[in-house]
């Protein structure tokens, strides 16, 4: 699978992709099918990430929960989350505060809304591609109705 692309690489993508040249709409139909395997392919990359990070945030949380709850006290616990001990009671119902700011926790949830973000510019960009088949067919009859560029 490709490797992922930052938001910003993606947005210059798409800045170079979304560019269509007026003098030649068959080749621009052509290409469609093209952009819409490469941006297809982030999109499912970068959506297979988020729900990966998904997974790993549950789990990290589950961890967390026990930790903070005070189930994991024995050392071989503890230095499997690279915690030390928790030195003081916390209550059930402080435990979500704990873990709501937790660095690590925070670092995943980043992580994923990132993810999900280019998702969410990869389904924008697919959508507009759908739609360029339709304006370039417009575009088409337009300039056989006119008489093709110039002739008017």
């Amino acid at each position: 699978m490709k490797p992922p692309v930052t938001i910003e690489q993606l947005m210059e993508m798409w800045s170079k992709d979304s560019i269509m040249d007026e003098t030649e709409p068959g080749r621009e139909l052509m290409n469609i099918p093209k952009h819409h395997s490469k941006y297809l392919t982030i999109m499912s990359y970068h959506n297979m990430v988020s729900r990966k990070l998904l997974g790993d945030y549950n789990k990290k949380r589950l961890l967390l929960t026990q930790y903070w709850s005070g189930d994991l006290n024995n050392d071989e616990d503890l230095a499997t989350i690279g915690r030390e001990p928790v030195m003081k009671k916390i209550l059930r119902q402080d435990i979500p505060t704990y873990l709501d700011s937790d660095q690590e926790l925070i670092d995943i949830l980043l992580r994923k809304v990132y993810n999900e973000e280019i998702v969410a510019y990869c389904t924008s960009v697919l959508r507009e591609l759908n739609s360029r088949t339709y304006q370039l067919r417009s575009f088409i009859d337009w300039e056989r109705f006119t008489g093709g560029p110039g002739n008017g």
